[in-house]
């Protein structure tokens, strides 16, 4: 993943998420997967470095212009980052890690942070396996994340 570092994202500095600017999704990272009362994002981007440019889709109120947004990111962020958590209300995340998945497996990086109900763990570590096996990179923590992160840009 060097090419990040070569692309026009790393001469610039950023200290907030890019959403808002759409001229900024190439190559940026992609914070798909639980919302709800999660605080996993907030986690992780406080180990990022600050020169990461990140797309952050939790949102205080959802619209049709943030699902598109999302929609754009997504196809062209440099690291599509995924994790799961118990807080988990839907199950929207998991048809977006499969598409990812299948766009490019290089790109996706998959973890699942807490306790995940009891119902949900078998679940889970299939998805966790079929994943490694398509060559995306399965993680157990945050810090795993942020360390590809980091060294990508």
């Amino acid at each position: 993943m060097g090419y990040l570092k070569s692309s026009p994202i790393w001469a610039e500095r950023f200290i907030m998420k890019i959403n808002d600017n759409s001229e900024l999704y190439t190559n940026c990272v992609f914070l798909g997967g639980t919302c709800a009362n999660s605080t996993w994002r907030k986690d992780l981007i406080s180990k990022l470095n600050e020169n990461v440019p990140y797309f952050d889709p939790q949102v205080p109120d959802w619209t049709p212009e943030d699902a598109e947004r999302e929609d754009a990111c997504k196809p062209v962020a440099g690291i599509n980052v995924f994790v799961i958590t118990g807080d988990a209300l839907g199950t929207y995340s998991g048809f977006e890690i499969c598409e990812e998945a299948h766009r490019a497996p290089e790109k996706l990086v998959f973890a699942t942070v807490g306790e995940l109900p009891e119902n949900q763990k078998k679940g889970i570590a299939k998805i966790k396996k079929a994943l490694a096996a398509m060559g995306c990179r399965v993680c157990e923590t945050l810090d795993e994340i942020a360390e590809i992160v980091n060294a990508a840009y």
